[in-house]
């Protein structure tokens, strides 16, 4: 979701909303790539956000899916990260480093957490109390 964090803290810069964008962005079709990558997070968030307690709804189906579909976007924005690495020459920067650093640790947690698991496991198994 850093196409998304990226684009609200550019909202609130005032004076040049592009130029806070092209600091991580070379170009607008990286942003665009990255909202595109990022989708599936923000749909995870929407449904972890709107997934019912008490009876089933659209949330709580997208819970069963919501594993591989950030499998899914991690391997993409993988993928991203190395084409934008070899774009710049392997040119080492702190922001990058911290991007792969960021990236190895959603990576871990979406895989080992146990708390994760059981929460989606949890809600994607909720039966609906209308009978």
């Amino acid at each position: 979701m850093r196409g998304y964090v990226a684009a609200i803290i550019s909202l609130t810069f005032a004076e040049d909303r592009t130029r806070l964008l092209k600091l991580f962005y070379t170009s607008s079709e990286q942003f665009g790539l990255m909202l595109l990558i990022g989708l599936p997070a923000l749909l995870v968030l929407l449904a972890t956000t709107f997934a019912g307690e008490d009876e089933r709804n659209w949330a709580n189906a997208l819970m069963r899916f919501a594993q591989p579909l950030l499998l899914l976007s991690l391997i993409v924005d993988a993928t991203l990260i190395l084409w934008l690495f070899l774009e710049q020459h392997g040119a080492f920067s702190f922001g990058r480093a911290g991007i792969i650093f960021g990236w190895l640790i959603c990576g871990w947690y979406l895989l080992n957490s146990r708390r994760w698991r059981f929460y989606r496991q949890h809600l994607a198994n909720i039966r609906s109390t209308k009978q």
